[in-house]
């Protein structure tokens, strides 16, 4: 048991997690990015920091320039927060910035999400009675189709996306949107796509959907969230991963909650309980640090 842990923990170490939470945020977090660079930074390789309502990308090159490391990853979730598909925001990130950076299509403002939850931000993602959300009829989605088609704004975000040696992933549309998007993206070129938790109940992505993606080009993220948070089986996130191989999925986080554990502990336990279940510390190496490292390199 001892070799286990210790083998998983090696692992760990390598990791580059493309998808934790950090505030200061209109959700509470468990940390900001000092208190997580704190906590993390002899423990996992690297972060993405991702928040629902602003650009991190400053934040990330900040701290990274502060502390003399390459540790953080920035990221931008393109909800209304920053004016949705917003390119002028991208075009200050990537001067910002010469390292790669995730670009999220909508997460709680995707019309997908905003159909499907009574709430914008949903009450299991907060746990604190005195948090007072807003209804999702209330809030104005940002699209990505408009009569049948990918809006120009998609298309023109698309390209740059691809010009700036970004990682696009799918946030919360529905698996419909992210099936034309991630095709019309790798079909014009770009190389860093993530399909974002295609087995969250909101989005349930069709394995065949995924597969087909995947054959494209496409990274599928698998999240441990997922389990702890929306309670989706181990075996049934095992039994996707192994329908779309290994070899096209990522393995993630999505932890930042006050009640989740830290990122580190989030993705050892996860990789644990995948491995006993099946899958290999080699399949595990490579969703956690192979295929991530192809994504920002």
């Amino acid at each position: 048991m001892e070799k286990k842990r210790l083998r998983i923990l090696d692992i760990i170490r390598k990791t580059i997690d493309l998808h934790v939470h950090v505030g200061p945020e209109v959700l509470p977090r468990k940390h900001n990015l000092l208190s997580l660079f704190e906590n993390q930074k002899n423990k996992i390789r690297k972060i993405c920091i991702k928040s629902h309502c602003y650009s991190t990308v400053s934040w990330a090159k900040l701290v990274n320039e502060t502390f003399n490391t390459d540790f953080f990853i920035g990221s931008v979730t393109l909800n209304n927060f920053v004016g949705g598909v917003n390119l002028d925001l991208l075009y200050a990130d990537a001067n910002i910035t010469k390292a790669p950076f995730v670009v999220w299509l909508p997460t709680i403002h995707a019309e997908n999400h905003l159909k499907k939850s009574e709430w914008e931000i949903r009450k299991e993602w907060v746990m604190d009675p005195d948090f007072k959300p807003r209804k999702s009829e209330t809030i104005r989605p940002v699209k990505i189709f408009e009569e049948g088609r990918l809006t120009k704004d998609i298309l023109g975000l698309l390209e740059y996306v691809r010009d700036s040696n970004c990682v696009l992933a799918t946030g919360h549309i529905s698996w419909q949107e992210s099936e034309s998007v991630v095709e019309r993206a790798l079909s014009m070129g770009s190389r860093k796509v993530v399909v974002t938790h295609p087995i969250y109940q909101l989005i349930d992505m069709p394995i065949e959907v995924q597969k087909k993606l995947a054959k494209m080009g496409a990274y599928i993220e698998h999240s441990y969230a997922m389990h702890s948070i929306d309670k989706i089986s181990y075996n049934e996130i095992v039994n996707q991963i192994k329908e779309v191989g290994p070899k096209h999925c990522i393995l993630s986080s999505d932890v930042g909650q006050p009640f989740s554990p830290n990122p580190d502990a989030a993705l050892s336990d996860f990789a644990a309980s995948l491995i006993e279940r099946g899958l290999t510390y080699d399949e595990i190496y490579q969703m956690l640090v192979d295929n991530p490292r192809q994504l920002v390199k």
